[in-house]
């Protein structure tokens, strides 16, 4: 990367209170005239595939170096104070956090939304980004502009909190538009109007504004954040001994937040071993959705406590339950009996595997180790795990790879005199068969669709010789003359993007 000074760009708009990064660019979109969004890339990133992406945006060190250092806009800040990374950032791991951190900060190629959950949590994203109209005459007021506000934009809090609901845009969250960002302009929208909000919804968007706006603190461990949950419960009086009394738990949530909301989000609690509100008083293996946090919290501690204080308490919590293994293994050599013991543990791990000895007969010898010989328990049993996952046999992945090239083969053929449409790609065909994910995932047990896509899939030169034949047909049809300039425009090309094979053809065909 340049030096900072280098990247400086004049007139680059600094972002306004919880604004969202992606809502300045935007901006200086318009404020440089700029129409088309790839010049919009050019101009900012020096990269045309960067994707617009609102919620958890990368590529911010590039942002950064636009400004000067006084201006105290450095990654971090920008992260923390003008995107959505506040609301996860606290409930994972303190690794998995620094990570996210080091990804947005260049390139993450959808990293960041996996490593935090937010690709695969029951909370969904909203589909458009909202905003609230009282705010919007504020904010014309104030700058004489207007722009997304981070704030409006979080599932669950459906309200701004100082004035009424939220009012869904025109503009996508994840555009088919993949790397053009949109502003936020009066003609965009309809007429300003109030809608009534309820008391909850409000509850809940200060919490989350309150989430947004705290300063960078390290992350709990998944162990500290299961003691956190358990003193929780403790404290509410929701448990009997050292176990939780999930059925109260269940009932205290009802009663505190209403059917519709919970069931609204994905959040209302199940008779179920598996229920998100069993498993967030448990060990955690898995982080929890800041809106899972904030129905729990506010459940049990009632509207008296603040995120602040929550992130503390369970940061100093030093969980007993964990327990520290040696792994430095010694150098003396074991006794007879040691050598004996240890032999018969290796002939049940042989026969049943890490999992199954115990619970096969072994269970006695293992306690012994465990005690005793710990250091060369641990190391043995890490070289026969077995893994647990079993194989999906319901699928005949043969036949199915038969049916798809079948699908495939019409497709291709029904297009072969279509001169009209976007580049016929891997992922075109894919959208085409209808099942994009499922053929996607497993297509290394699909080879003959493999190697229909090495054979068929159109390449950028072959997409740019269609559109140009395609154009040269119409002049032709219109009886215009074939001047280069006339046809690269209605192509959608241009001198700097024609790759040679395409000036070849067009060369030849003029």
């Amino acid at each position: 990367m340049a030096a900072r000074g280098d990247l400086i760009m004049l007139n680059f708009p600094v972002p306004y209170p919880d604004e969202l990064i992606y809502s300045t660019v935007a901006r200086a979109g318009v404020h440089m005239g700029l129409t088309s969004p790839k010049q919009l890339l050019d101009e900012v990133f020096a990269n045309r595939k960067v994707i617009a992406t609102p919620d958890l945006p990368c590529h911010l060190g590039r942002i950064s170096g636009l400004y000067p250092e006084s201006l105290k806009l450095d990654v971090k800040n920008i992260i923390y104070k003008h995107t959505l990374f506040p609301l996860y950032a606290p409930f994972v791991p303190e690794e998995r956090r620094i990570q996210c951190l080091k990804w947005m900060a260049g390139q993450s190629k959808g990293a960041v939304h996996l490593a935090l959950g937010v690709a695969a949590s029951r909370i969904k994203q909203i589909r458009f980004l909202r905003y609230c109209p009282k705010c919007l005459e504020t904010q014309l007021d104030h700058y004489g502009e207007y722009y997304w506000k981070r704030g409006w934009q979080v599932t669950g809090a459906d309200v701004c909190q100082h004035h009424a609901r939220l009012k869904k845009s025109h503009v996508e969250l994840h555009s088919r538009h993949r790397h053009q960002f949109f502003d936020l302009a009066p003609h965009k929208h309809d007429d300003l109007f109030f809608i009534p909000s309820s008391t909850e919804e409000f509850r809940v968007a200060i919490r989350i504004d309150e989430l947004l706006n705290l300063p960078p603190i390290k992350s709990p461990s998944f162990e500290q954040w299961g003691a956190y949950y358990k003193s929780l419960a403790e404290d509410a009086g929701c448990t009997k001994g050292k176990n939780v009394l999930h059925d109260i738990i269940f009932e205290k949530v009802i009663s505190n937040w209403s059917a519709g909301w919970l069931k609204k989000h994905g959040l209302f609690p199940i008779d179920s071993n598996s229920c998100w509100l069993k498993s967030i008083f448990r060990k955690h293996r898995k982080s929890f959705s800041y809106l899972e946090h904030i129905v729990t919290l506010g459940t049990l501690l009632g509207d008296r406590w603040n995120f602040r204080s929550v992130f503390k308490e369970a940061l100093s919590l030093t969980p007993k339950n964990i327990v520290t293994c040696p792994v430095d293994f010694s150098a003396h050599t074991p006794c007879q009996e040691t050598l004996d013991i240890r032999k018969s543990w290796e002939v049940f791990l042989k026969e049943f595997g890490v999992k199954k000895a115990r619970s096969s007969g072994g269970a006695a010898i293992y306690a012994w180790l465990y005690r005793n010989d710990r250091a060369w328990l641990m190391k043995i049993n890490g070289q026969h795990r077995r893994s647990s996952r079993s194989k999906n046999k319901r699928v005949d992945w043969t036949k199915r790879d038969q049916n798809v090239l079948k699908k495939l083969e019409d497709i291709h053929q029904s297009s072969l005199e279509d001169f009209e449409g976007p580049r016929r790609s891997r992922n075109w065909y894919l959208n085409q068969l209808g099942a994009k994910a499922t053929i996607e995932t497993n297509l290394s047990k699909l080879p003959l669709a493999v190697n229909f896509f090495e054979k068929n899939c159109e390449d950028i030169p072959s997409y740019q010789i269609r559109r140009l034949a395609l154009t040269i047909r119409k002049l032709n049809s219109a009886k215009e003359s074939l001047q280069r300039w006339k046809i690269l425009r209605l192509a959608g090309l241009s001198d700097e993007r024609i790759c040679a094979e395409a000036e070849l053809y067009l060369k030849h065909m003029r």
